[in-house]
């Protein structure tokens, strides 16, 4: 197959835009045929050549864009042959159906467009199988129903009940992890990047560019760096609109991959730290697991699997609510067993300011993320930064930073992700960086940094 043009794939991608539009129409049309049958909406009809003169070339245009995006490749190919020539189908009954009508010849209008509607129920079910998996309907249905259907068993557990300690990490710990999140886009019916996560095997395969990861590695494995990109990047994956996964989901596959991402390892044989154990024991609805007895070195990982300098008492319920009243940011604990919580106040954009930031004072030692992007905060008023030790991920992109407000980040030695995107610092600024000893990532596209300046700080 010959790698279709950039502007093929444009119009391609206008395919999930535009398939709903016929069909609506085409199920209005026949919903206005069934009505006909009782003598109250004897005339329901009366506009169905309207209807029809915007379905057949909705149906046509949808039909061809979504062959075009068909030759982008990455989709099962049983499905996809499926979905294609049933949607191909339609648009043609579609046509028939409209030449049926405008010739007068009623009764075959009717019957052809009722295949028309059978069929457009089989391309949408293939489509959807397509995009967010075959099991998609099934997935959740009750069990008699999704046996009938020939469905799976259901959504995935994160592990398995009970003491986890001597189940295979892999199939009990991560797979599901990666079934809930992942496989809908690169799983056995679509798999973007030539990149299957259904399995083991497929998994360590990897995709056309590189493998998903790197054992021993969490922080050179592409499937991690992907995961905690920020959501705005067009790389981050899951794609935007997706169920993302959670801060433990990140914590235990980065410590699965640090612990050299085997496929039959028993959770006690990768000795997880005690805030890994913590999770898995609660997923299994047990008991805290125990923390190994031989000392191990804490994994650096997001919240709240990254290691706490320190027992930390929840935050105070009072305090958020206030917080959260009073300023409108988003405040959410980050796990049920964890004393971290996040702030967001991204969505109050140039309403968030210094005074605002000054009034997070009490929640300080308890914000493990906090997004300021797009907000009116400067240099002056990042000063209660300094009180945010425990802080590992922090957003300041497009807000008033420059150089001179660097500086206040200068203790927060527990930062691992901080992004600049769009702000007025430069080269000179980064110096200021050079204190954080667990600072792994660093965004400054659309800043003053050069190119020199940024390969000389890493």
């Amino acid at each position: 197959m010959n790698t279709p043009s950039d502007l093929s794939l444009f119009f391609g991608h206008l395919h999930p835009l535009l398939v709903h539009l016929p069909i609506c129409l085409l199920a209005l049309l026949a919903l206005l045929e069934l009505l006909t049958r009782w003598r109250r909406f004897k005339t329901a009809n009366a506009n169905a050549g309207i209807l029809l003169g915007l379905t057949v070339p909705a149906a046509v245009g949808t039909a061809i864009c979504g062959w075009l995006l068909s030759r982008a490749g990455g989709y099962e190919d049983h499905l996809l042959q499926w979905h294609k020539w049933t949607g191909i189908a339609t648009a043609g009954v579609c046509l028939v159906a409209a030449s049926f009508y405008w010739l007068d010849l009623k009764k075959l209008y009717r019957w052809s467009l009722g295949a028309g509607t059978v069929l457009l129920l089989v391309s949408s079910h293939y489509g959807g199988s397509l995009t967010h998996g075959s099991d998609y309907l099934t997935r959740y249905a009750p069990q008699p129903f999704r046996t009938w259907m020939g469905g799976g068993h259901g959504a995935a557990v994160a592990v398995v009940k009970g003491d986890p300690a001597g189940a295979p990490a892999f199939a009990v710990v991560i797979e599901p992890i990666l079934k809930d999140k992942c496989v809908s886009c690169h799983g056995p019916a679509k798999s973007k990047g030539g990149l299957r996560l259904d399995t083991f095997a497929a998994a360590a395969k990897g995709g056309d560019t590189s493998a998903a990861f790197t054992p021993g590695n969490s922080s050179a494995s592409l499937l991690i760096k992907r995961l905690l990109l920020p959501e705005e990047d067009e790389n981050h994956m899951p794609p935007d609109g997706k169920p993302q996964p959670s801060a433990d989901d990140v914590a235990l596959l980065r410590w699965w991959v640090d612990a050299g991402a085997s496929a039959g390892a028993k959770v006690a044989d990768l000795k997880p730290t005690p805030a890994v154990a913590r999770i898995i024991a609660a997923r299994a609805g047990g008991a805290p697991a125990a923390a190994p007895a031989t000392p191990t070195t804490e994994v650096a990982a997001v919240p709240p699997a990254a290691a706490a300098p320190a027992v930390l008492a929840a935050p105070d319920p009072a305090q958020t609510a206030k917080a959260v009243a009073e300023l409108g940011v988003a405040v959410s604990l980050l796990s049920p067993n964890e004393p971290w919580i996040q702030c967001n106040a991204n969505m109050l954009g140039t309403n968030f300011g210094d005074p605002q930031l000054a009034k997070l004072a009490p929640l300080a030692p308890n914000i493990r993320w906090l997004d300021l992007s797009g907000t009116r905060v400067s240099d002056a008023g990042l000063a209660p930064l300094a009180a945010m030790t425990n802080l590992t991920r922090l957003h300041l992109e497009r807000s008033g930073l420059s150089d001179t407000g660097l500086a206040a980040l200068a203790s927060l030695t527990q930062l691992e992700y901080l992004n600049l995107y769009g702000t007025a610092v430069t080269d000179a600024g980064l110096e200021a960086l050079r204190s954080l000893p667990n600072l792994k990532q660093l965004y400054v596209w659309q800043t003053k940094v050069t190119s020199t300046g940024g390969q000389a700080f890493a």
